[in-house]
């Protein structure tokens, strides 16, 4: 067991975390906090919200707006981390939300984290189920 390996784990297990708990709680400006001013945040679907969104002010837009089109019901529950103590965790979410004309979805979608310093430097989210999420989003 390496204990700086294993705390470094720990700490970057709770940076990601606390965007989470940001995020269920609307409160936009935490989840911001969390993030390098020109981090990256990809969402890998061919979708409207799909592609890289570069910097706190896309990310938390594309964050903004898949609330807006789910009217707040979006919800991104982490499943569990998995830390390797260099700054990488693997997300395993549920993702999911209503949007108003009645259409819903529920995925299983990897995140995968990279951190430097404590904060989010990128985001790479992978879809689980590509066409459904697609047609959500339309």
């Amino acid at each position: 067991m390496n204990t700086l390996t294993d705390t470094t784990a720990q700490a970057d297990v709770q940076a990601v975390k606390a965007g989470y708990d940001a995020v269920a709680a609307g409160d936009i400006a935490a989840f911001a906090a969390g993030f390098h001013p020109d981090a990256t945040w990809n969402h890998r679907n061919p979708d409207r919200l799909g592609g890289t969104k570069h910097g706190i002010d896309e990310i938390t837009g594309f964050l903004g707006a898949s609330f807006e089109l789910t009217g707040g019901t979006l919800r991104a529950v982490a499943e569990r981390y998995l830390p390797d103590g260099a700054g990488h965790v693997a997300v395993l979410t549920r993702v999911s939300g209503t949007r108003p004309d009645g259409r819903t979805f529920d995925d299983t979608q990897i995140l995968y984290f990279q951190l430097e310093d404590g904060l989010v430097r990128s985001v790479d989210q992978f879809i689980g189920d590509p066409p459904a999420v697609t047609e959500f989003w339309a």
